[in-house]
């Protein structure tokens, strides 16, 4: 996407480097989900690639800790980072996994692990301390965020081996991807994923609408009765149909459902007994959707298609995941998804992992994300920056 890699960095030897990362990495029995290993393994990657080059290197990021209680905050900030100071027990932990990839890293002093801050003079601060910054995570580029937006603006800048590998998985699917293209959107019902799930209808020739969104679709066409369900999102959602229409696009709902509440899972094409929630996609949805996927050229699936946490919700996701072939170009996204086709070894050997759904789907939507933008301007301006002072007099630049 014509962004700067690492290797497009100046000579790196005695520099001080900024290095954005996804520090949630989790230990023991999960450092066996391919998404975090994933991830751990560009993390490493990067910073091996720094250091063997005489870099000093700061990984710089929010380790996933519980937010913080009465006591903490009562402890007080930490005055560099602008976290409680209780959340800094996470950094070994994160520090433990970059090195339990990389055994060659282990004790280097050249590595430090700091707590990211969201407040844009600390984050300046922190930038003014190092001579240049990687960007090394997609699901951290979604939001203009000051750690990702105000780095590129003050240093040169590029982007790591984990952001490399997203973005280099969603750019044919961005610039032209095979066709048939087949989009399966699960996953929670929230209004970031509504709205991405418009840039979805736009690129796709079929989205299949399975998980927490695909009832909303229900309830906004009358199928379902409302329940208590916002108007405001209905309205959207009613949105969405139309423009997947005008477009001639098709966005397919399900048409029956397993069902659930106090008693047995039961399949229906509309709930039957107060309370009833919906569990996974019908045997009838099963068939039709895998059909669409084994026309398709190219798949995209973001999301489980069910509460796959639960046994008797993982039907679905199974059936689809029986569909696909090896001959397809396949992206999966979606920590449950990814971990069950995992587990069950249902996942195409061929198939490509993103390491952030949402971001995904918002960079498919509007071909960019604020971080990658701002990466981009700032690597311009460098150039032409460089470009002046090759063409100032000698005496000028002395």
């Amino acid at each position: 996407m014509g962004l700067p890699t690492i290797e497009d960095l100046p000579d790196p030897t005695g520099k001080r480097v900024l290095l954005r990362a996804t520090l949630d990495l989790p230990l023991s029995a999960d450092a066996d989900h391919p998404l975090a290993r994933a991830r751990a393994e560009g993390l490493a990657s990067t910073v091996r690639w720094l250091v063997e080059r005489g870099a000093q290197v700061t990984v710089w990021g929010s380790p996933c800790s519980p937010p913080p209680t009465d006591a903490d905050v009562g402890a007080g900030m930490d005055d560099r980072s602008g976290v409680p100071r209780a959340a800094r027990g996470r950094l070994p932990h994160v520090r433990a996994v970059v090195r339990e990839l990389e055994p060659v890293l282990a004790g280097s002093p050249a590595i430090h692990v700091r707590t990211c801050t969201e407040d844009s003079r600390a984050v300046d601060r922190v930038a003014s301390e190092h001579d240049f910054f990687v960007n090394d995570s997609l699901q951290d580029s979604l939001l203009p965020l000051p750690s990702v937006m105000l780095p590129p603006t003050r240093l040169p800048s590029a982007i790591g081996r984990t952001l490399q590998r997203d973005l280099s998985t969603l750019e044919p699917l961005t610039t032209g991807p095979d066709r048939p293209f087949v989009v399966v959107l699960g996953g929670e019902r929230t209004y970031q994923r509504l709205h991405g799930l418009v840039g979805l209808v736009l690129r796709a020739d079929a989205v299949l609408l399975g998980g927490g969104l695909a009832l909303a679709m229900l309830q906004a066409v009358g199928r379902e009765p409302r329940d208590g369900a916002d108007d405001d999102f209905l309205w959207e959602c009613r949105e969405v149909l139309g423009l997947a229409q005008r477009l001639r696009h098709r966005l397919v709902l399900p048409d029956d459902l397993v069902w659930a509440h106090d008693g047995p899972a039961r399949v229906s094409r509309t709930h039957t007994h107060e309370g009833d929630q919906v569990v996974d996609i019908g045997p009838v949805t099963c068939v039709r959707f895998g059909e669409e996927l084994q026309g398709a050229a190219a798949v995209l699936w973001a999301g489980s298609v069910g509460r796959v946490e639960r046994e008797p919700s993982r039907a679905g996701t199974r059936a689809l995941a029986a569909a696909l072939r090896e001959s397809q170009s396949i992206v999966l996204g979606g920590d449950a998804l990814v971990d069950l086709l995992s587990r069950e070894r249902l996942q195409p050997a061929a198939a490509a992992l993103l390491t952030s759904t949402d971001s995904a789907i918002e960079l498919l939507k509007s071909g960019g994300l604020p971080a990658i933008s701002t990466m981009r301007d700032g690597a311009h301006r460098l150039e032409m920056r460089l470009l002046g002072r090759r063409h100032e007099p000698r005496a000028a630049r002395s």
